[in-house]
């Protein structure tokens, strides 16, 4: 399988140079060349990524591929869409349809554009999901799950969605068991499948520097002396004020917010590390470790433990 790793202007080009080492280690593992890979841009030449790094492409028109990835760029919800990505959407929709068009994160919005996603089950990061839905209504939008690979496409939330695209074909032609060495030997993570209770906390972070405070604040602050009162002190509002305010962006309630950022940094270290729920509780400043299970589970509906075998 012959894959195009796709570069345009100010793109991410870290998780394209991550799939191309994990196709080598396929190569490696199996020892047969089931893939190959090309850089390609819409016009071919230098292309200058966001991180500064330049790399040389060739032409997308003038590759025979089987697969195409589609990294995503340092973009929001203004700047999503740029007049400049026009020929780049319509050279990746002139190619053959035979050719599997694979995007993540937000790359899956150029994707999408193509009109290849249409009538499809697919998803993209979890802050797009309003753009995306109103402007693309014809894709089969599936914004609980991470991962979603289709006959024709494929396509991932996340700045590391790469990652479960790549193991998803090197299961296809190499085999599941070529795909779980690689990923045990490479010490990967576990792709998860589905979001998380959390996952609309990235979009808050996005409503400007006043809301990162408000997050700042709450993430310093042990969960015992969270209060509206300080919250308010510390953004040198009154608590009433502060509340109209924070309904208004967010629509929760002070004490909600504060409940569901301190509650996702337990989340964070359930997930990413092997600390008990004695020591996360005790870390983050809760009373004692039951606090923190009673307010865990009726928020996610699920104990710290399960939560943990479901995404850690």
């Amino acid at each position: 399988m012959k894959i195009g790793l796709l570069l345009y202007p100010d793109c991410i080009p870290s998780g394209l140079l991550a799939f191309s080492d994990l196709l080598m280690a396929a190569n490696l593992r199996t020892g047969t060349a089931i893939f190959e890979y090309s850089w390609l841009s819409e016009q071919g030449g230098t292309v200058s990524c966001s991180n500064g790094l330049e790399l040389a492409t060739k032409e997308l028109a003038s590759e025979c591929i089987d697969g195409l990835l589609v990294p995503g760029a340092w973009r929001d919800q203004t700047s999503i869409q740029q007049k400049e990505d026009g020929p780049l959407v319509k050279a990746i929709a002139d190619l053959d349809r035979s050719v599997l068009l694979m995007g993540y994160c937000t790359g899956v919005h150029l994707v999408a554009q193509t009109g290849r996603l249409n009538h499809h089950p697919a998803t993209t990061t979890w802050w797009l999901q309003d753009t995306v839905r109103q402007q693309f209504p014809d894709v089969q939008w599936q914004m609980n799950n991470t991962f979603v690979l289709n006959t024709g496409n494929a396509t991932a939330a996340g700045v590391n969605g790469y990652l479960p695209i790549a193991l998803a074909l090197i299961a296809r032609l190499g085999g599941e068991n070529v795909a779980d060495d690689i990923r045990k030997y490479m010490v990967l993570p576990r792709p998860v499948q589905q979001n998380t209770p959390f996952q609309e906390l990235p979009l808050l972070l996005q409503q400007g520097q006043w809301m990162r405070r408000i997050f700042l604040w709450v993430e310093k602050t042990p969960a015992t002396r969270l209060r509206i009162t300080e919250l308010a002190s510390h953004m040198n509002m009154t608590p009433r004020t502060l509340g109209r305010r924070i309904s208004a962006i967010t629509g929760y309630k002070s004490a909600e917010l504060m409940r569901l950022i301190k509650l996702n940094q337990a989340s964070d270290q359930l997930i990413g590390t092997n600390k008990t729920v004695d020591t996360i509780s005790e870390n983050l400043g809760f009373s004692d470790d039951t606090s923190l299970r009673r307010s865990f589970t009726k928020l996610t509906g699920m104990t710290p433990g399960e939560y943990r075998r479901a995404f850690g």
